[in-house]
């Protein structure tokens, strides 16, 4: 489903925002497997963030609360930097743990005479993993 103020905003944070700091962004995203926009994802924080603080403004207006809750919402942005670095971690682990499997393949495959071009492509075409997933 596609919103029209997420891409206009996204389009907004592109105008604004140096494309040398966007393609950080979506770097640092793509490397924790977040596969959108770097400008739409902070599209996507920003009206979260926002529609949380109306929310909770008229919440704590109804119940008397303390309005140092008002940057509970903001806690969003150290949890997806937090969900990314834990995703690149276990992605280390998978190739860490799969490297010797993918190598051993390799040499063999190098053994039997293919050159190092065809057997990395045999490898990307048949095999399974993050090993291959990079090879592809």
């Amino acid at each position: 489903m596609k919103f029209k103020i997420i891409n206009d905003l996204a389009l907004f944070i592109d105008n604004i925002i140096p494309e040398k700091q966007l393609s950080k962004l979506q770097e640092f995203l793509l490397s924790g497997a977040i596969f959108t926009d770097a400008s739409k994802v902070l599209a996507m924080l920003i009206i979260f963030i926002l529609g949380c603080e109306i929310a909770l403004a008229l919440t704590l207006t109804i119940f008397n609360l303390p309005i140092s809750m008002l940057i509970l919402p903001l806690f969003v942005i150290p949890g997806l930097f937090t969900y990314v670095i834990v995703q690149q971690e276990r992605r280390a682990q998978e190739i860490e743990k799969t490297a010797p499997d993918f190598l051993r393949q390799l040499s063999s495959m190098l053994q039997v005479g293919l050159s190092f071009e065809n057997a990395m492509e045999d490898m990307s075409q048949y095999g399974e993993g993050p090993m291959y997933d990079e090879l592809s």
